[in-house]
């Protein structure tokens, strides 16, 4: 695992833990913007560490330019 992937599902853990918190506690308003960035954070992570990893592979790269369509 990369620090992408780390932070991508560390901050996904984090809101699914806030979002149960926050409707047994009935504040799921209050912290609507919290909730909001952290899937914005989550989200956003595990999107650069897919980018990341598509750019990297040489054999995607390989399959891509040899294989008939």
């Amino acid at each position: 695992m990369d620090t992408l992937e780390i932070i991508g599902y560390a901050s996904l853990g984090v809101l699914v833990v806030l979002m149960v918190g926050a409707s047994v506690a009935g504040l799921f308003t209050s912290s609507s913007l919290l909730v909001g960035i952290l899937v914005v954070v989550g989200f956003g992570a595990l999107l650069i560490k897919v980018i990341k990893d598509r750019i990297g592979n040489k054999e995607d790269d390989h399959y891509s330019d040899t294989v008939d369509q």
